[in-house]
């Protein structure tokens, strides 16, 4: 496609530009047609597909030997995120939903194309999606323990003491409500909310919250 671009799409950054999957060809015409996408949308995918590219790259090319057929099927299945953005959830890592599109589009390949070996079976692909889906978890839970050091910082030094004493050094509630001259329900009360500050604040770093 070199540098063309369709009209009236939305801009995309450098990095995505490079994937090819503005515009695709249309049959054996050559057309050009527009991959439709709604600009919410595409702000939301951007910081998903990005930070995953890289690993998505790799399962392709674990599967596939031959660099070209790699490309041909990561740039396929670029556009097929893309196109399909719609139908993901967020609850499910990005990931993980990219890594089964890319094993429907490997296995689609193997038996239009035969490009690939029998070997390259479902079973393969499905046993080292989930390799991928341990690292990616571990990846997950840094990332979510760094947010919530993050946001605790940020917490008043009275809410930051109060998290402590309650889930660090475990004190009881009638302790806390006992030292800090109020009722058990205004303690759980606190709690409750700091807790619901956290959640949002957690939320809000990692990107998991789509307005």
């Amino acid at each position: 496609m070199g540098g063309r671009s369709c009209p009236g799409a939305v801009p995309l950054a450098p990095i995505f530009l490079n994937l090819k999957i503005i515009c695709q060809e249309d049959g054996p015409s050559g057309k050009v047609s527009q991959a439709t996408m709604t600009e919410p949308a595409h702000d939301r995918f951007l910081p998903l597909f990005l930070p995953v590219q890289a690993d998505l790259r790799a399962f392709i090319g674990a599967a596939v030997r031959d660099v070209v057929t790699r490309e041909d099927i990561f740039q396929e299945v670029a556009m097929i995120l893309w196109k399909k953005f719609d139908l993901y959830d967020p609850a499910r890592p990005f990931g993980a939903w990219a890594r089964g599109i890319a094993i429907r589009k490997i296995l689609e390949d193997r038996r239009l194309q035969g490009r690939l070996p029998e070997s390259c079976t479902a079973e393969t692909l499905e046993a080292l999606s989930h390799g991928f889906d341990a690292d990616e978890a571990e990846a997950s839970w840094k990332d979510r323990e760094k947010a919530l050091n993050h946001c605790l910082e940020q917490l008043p030094e009275r809410s930051s003491r109060l998290i402590r004493e309650r889930y660090h050094q475990n004190h009881s509630i009638e302790r806390m409500a006992e030292e800090e001259s109020l009722s058990l329900d205004a303690i759980y009360q606190i709690l409750s909310r700091l807790r619901r500050q956290l959640r949002e604040c957690v939320q809000r770093r990692l990107g998991l919250t789509f307005e």
